[in-house]
């Protein structure tokens, strides 16, 4: 069996892609999500995501059948941090528990009321404290403990890929990788097979609703007959426990090579590397965490939103419908580009400050907010769109010189997937802002699901495992341009004084919008 599918299941959409014996993509397609919000409650509908995964798996093997006869293996990747509650038949028994959906909290600093040591313990043993804000250990506190009725139907709670792989194979698994966010593992040894007693204890934590862990690289099983049937998948396709997609974007974008990370700006902004320790550092938000082999720690620093800025930009003040006027169109991005070039580096000296959702590495606070500044009436609408693809840039400045500081590593590449590497300009903005060379995957929008293919191509032996850590196929990098230096090193330290002027600012209204604004 000489093909794989893989499957990346994200915040915003289920990407499918086919790969070859080669690793090359065949056939790709992709589902929309959507999510559900209610003030702290952020949920997507389980069997939602489950019935749109088939539909894509179909999808691909009814484009390519003389490749899809040969799939061996399938690779799942998706977002964390979100939990879903299954029965014993691996349905859920309610909602997805998304990762920015901030309940539990309570719950997780009750741990802190408790137990005085427990910061610390938890720092040493796993590497995040127990502080609840959208991690997954908070969302268990949260369906166990506000949930009865769903608690006591629930067999075990899933992160999304171990969810996916469950489907597919009808086996709950999970690893020490991908149950990071449940922060129930110590990390201080790499291919842990049980949680922390003391953990779960202190924790408080019901253990036989908690996933049994395996080995990353351990088959999980075939599909079932079901999803072959309803798929069209070979009944011997292997599937093997899912990773997070941090992981995945480290994989694609050959972190293993000296000097080289990896940036995903999706959703979020977040910057990949890699380290031979357990670490964290609480100062800046910046942790190293298990990744998928057994002598390297995954290091990742969430940057806070970063594609979702341009989104709403265009969305919400480009292209709306509203009481002024019908400004809508289907094709969101379409223009960005020219938007970017029509404005001058620097934006006429329009600054965005991107925290529309609070800030996160390296300086976290759930009540910091955003916005323009400097703005004159000299300021155009395509200065404004040039201002935000610039302000996820100089957030991304601020941090990138606490993770070389975390790795002892200089970063002088970043290898760059996801939709926003598809633009040229957005490409360049990064390089001048960020001073360092920024090389965009070739299809970057499936690199990560290529990836996840990849891998379990390696897994069943087809490639090397070094070619496929080595990273994916790179465009020509963009190198920052000298003639700008000057005018984005004010810009960012501008950039990096508005955080301390305004987060006062910032925090008393939202205070007195109770968290709202």
């Amino acid at each position: 069996m000489t093909a794989a599918i893989g499957l990346d299941v994200g915040t915003t959409n289920v990407k499918a892609v086919l790969v070859d014996d080669e690793g090359r993509a065949v056939a790709r397609n992709q589902r929309e999500l959507r999510t559900d919000r209610d003030g702290d409650a952020v949920e997507q509908d389980a069997e939602t995501i489950w019935s749109l995964t088939v539909e894509a798996l179909a999808e691909l093997v009814a484009a390519r059948p003389d490749i899809a006869e040969r799939i061996g293996a399938i690779g799942v990747c998706s977002q964390y941090s979100s939990i879903v509650p299954v029965d014993h038949r691996c349905v859920p028994v309610g909602p997805m528990v998304l990762w920015s959906d901030q309940r539990g909290t309570d719950h997780s600093l009750a741990i802190l009321e408790r137990d005085e040591g427990a910061f610390l313990t938890w720092l040493e043993i796993h590497g995040i404290p127990p502080l609840g804000g959208g991690l997954a250990l908070a969302h268990l506190l949260h369906l166990q403990n506000d949930r009865p009725e769903q608690h006591a139907a629930t067999a075990a709670y899933l992160e999304p890929m171990d969810y996916v792989t469950a489907r597919l194979t009808g086996r709950i698994a999970a690893t020490q990788h991908s149950m990071f966010m449940s922060q129930l593992c110590d990390n201080r040894t790499l291919g842990a097979r049980h949680y922390a007693d003391g953990l779960v204890a202190c924790a408080g934590i019901d253990p036989a609703r908690l996933p049994p862990l395996v080995d990353p690289d351990q088959p999980l099983g075939p599909v079932t007959p079901e999803v072959a049937a309803a798929t069209g998948l070979p009944a011997d396709t292997v599937v093997h426990p899912g990773a997070n997609d941090t992981a995945i974007v480290g994989l694609a974008s050959g972190m293993v090579r000296p000097g080289r990370a990896g940036l995903a700006i999706g959703t979020t902004s977040v910057v990949v590397d890699s380290v031979g320790r357990k670490d964290t550092d609480v100062d800046h938000e910046i942790l190293s965490m298990p990744g998928l082999t057994a002598d390297r720690y995954l290091v990742f620093a969430e940057n806070g939103y970063g594609g979702r800025l341009v989104e709403y930009m265009l969305d919400e003040i480009v292209y709306p419908d509203d009481a002024l006027a019908e400004h809508g169109t289907v094709e969101l991005f379409a223009r960005l580009d020219d938007a970017l070039a029509g404005s001058p580096a620097g934006a006429g000296g329009t600054l965005f400050l991107p925290w529309l959702g609070g800030s996160l590495a390296p300086s976290s606070n759930p009540d910091m907010r955003g916005g323009f500044i400097n703005v004159s009436l000299a300021t155009r609408r395509v200065d404004l769109v040039r201002a935000v693809a610039e302000g996820v840039a100089h957030n991304l400045a601020w941090l990138i010189p606490h993770v070389e500081a975390f790795t002892g590593d200089t970063i002088r590449e970043l290898v760059f997937v996801g939709g926003a590497a598809r633009s040229p300009e957005w490409c360049q903005i990064l390089a001048d802002v960020v001073d360092r060379a920024v090389s965009p995957a070739v299809d970057p929008d499936t690199a990560v699901a290529r990836s996840a293919a990849r891998l379990a191509l390696a897994r069943l032996g087809v490639l090397d495992r070094a070619e496929v850590e080595a990273g994916v196929e790179l465009r020509p990098a963009y190198e920052p341009r000298a003639a700008h230096r000057p005018l984005y090193e004010c810009h960012q330290h501008q950039f990096e004084a508005a955080f301390e002027a305004l987060r006062p600012i910032s925090e008393a209204l939202s205070t007195f919008h109770g968290g709202q604004t």
